[in-house]
């Protein structure tokens, strides 16, 4: 939503596109009943910070340059060094880690946590602009309660003081943006938006360019469900990964595909797993890293 309040009051200035403000315009008339509130005679462009908060890492885009970062507080285990946030990059030893993430059960309820991620996201340096300067698009979860979106409007305001601010939820700027845009191609009255994400994987059908509510569905599967059936997995079979969440999330995000073709890819693994496992282009070895030689594990090769 745009805040337009007496306490916080955010100004949707024309950074975007003619277009794509439009769209947005139009998106917050249809599903907000909110009017767009602009300065009067102020046509100046602003720069846009667009951040996909997420509950597993954050996506930051301003202009041409995005970063994907973790959304966690993260101790590791060998040198006792806390990383927030984009400090990750410098970690070598990925044994053990301890995360305490902002998010629980999809909603983010630690904000003392979360500040000190945004801090460091939204620092000029990092950033690259100073954030009263610049204007903010921020996504949030679906069915956010108020009381935690009234905390997203102080935090924006009061903490960063951005000059305009966005809230909303994924699947709701997608009818505006690329991917129907395809030239001589009307954009489709209704659409099936099936966004999985850290903790839940949500169906959001979208008509007219609008989300329709009452017809969203969650189902409670995502990525971190995944990630410890996997470890539960490795470590029942092979070796106890329980305490390795970053080392089994990253062999699922290099070896696990969804398969297009599920019976053929189930046939191919039983018939060439027996025969001979090395001509099996499914089958993939990881080797793990031993934080001594290696500090990441290679890719893995196909058979």
């Amino acid at each position: 939503m745009l805040v337009t309040s007496q306490r916080y009051r955010g100004y949707l200035l024309p950074s975007l596109d003619a277009a794509e403000s439009f769209a947005v315009e139009t998106f917050l008339t249809r599903t907000c009943n909110c009017r767009l509130h602009q300065q009067p005679g102020d046509m100046r462009r602003t720069p846009v910070v667009v951040v996909d908060n997420g509950a597993s890492t954050i996506k930051r885009q301003f202009t041409a340059r995005g970063r994907l970062v973790p959304n966690a507080i993260i101790r590791s285990k060998g040198d006792k060094t806390t990383y927030f946030g984009h400090e990750f990059a410098a970690c070598r030893d990925f044994s053990s880690l301890h995360y305490r993430l902002p998010f629980e059960k999809g909603y983010l309820v630690d904000w003392d946590a979360e500040k000190a991620i945004w801090d460091g996201i939204f620092d000029e340096k990092f950033l690259g602009v100073d954030p009263s300067a610049a204007s903010l698009l921020i996504t949030e979860p679906y069915f956010n309660p108020p009381n935690i979106q009234d905390v997203y409007d102080q935090f924006v305001f009061e903490e960063y003081e951005f000059q305009a601010y966005h809230r909303c939820t994924p699947a709701s700027l997608i009818p505006h943006g690329q991917l129907f845009a395809k030239p001589g191609q009307p954009r489709p009255a209704c659409t099936v938006v099936v966004d999985t994400g850290f903790s839940f994987t949500h169906v959001v059908p979208i008509i007219d360019g609008a989300v329709a509510w009452h017809a969203v569905k969650r189902i409670d599967v995502g990525g971190k469900l995944l990630t410890n059936q996997l470890k539960e997995l490795v470590s029942f079979r092979q070796w106890n990964m329980m305490d390795e969440t970053h080392i089994m999330n990253d062999v699922k995000e290099t070896c696990c595909f969804v398969s297009q073709r599920f019976g053929v890819d189930l046939e191919t693994t039983r018939t060439r797993r027996s025969a001979n496992p090395k001509r099996n282009p499914i089958l993939q070895e990881y080797v793990l890293p031993d934080f001594s030689l290696n500090t990441r594990a290679p890719r893995p090769r196909r058979g």
